[in-house]
């Protein structure tokens, strides 16, 4: 997923969502996420540290080109 250099966490997570949404219109797979539903169910982490604030900036989180980002799911309360 490309994203430009001082994107924010929502920019890349809006990034996530075009390339999956692209990737399974090119595949023919299922044709509706809720994205709702991952967001309130997963977190996005980078070398564990889980990228909590959308208004964040990924650079203030060390994320630099090539690195990799992972979900996690949140744990129950």
């Amino acid at each position: 997923v490309v994203v430009v250099q001082n994107a924010s966490v929502l920019e890349l997570k809006k990034a996530l969502r075009r390339h999956v949404q692209l990737r399974q219109a090119r595949q023919g797979g299922v044709q509706h996420l809720s994205w709702k539903y991952i967001w309130r169910t997963y977190h996005l982490t980078y070398a564990g540290e889980k990228l909590a604030d959308d208004r964040k900036k990924l650079r203030e989180y060390g994320i630099r080109n090539r690195d990799e980002v992972n979900f996690i799911k949140k744990l129950r309360k």
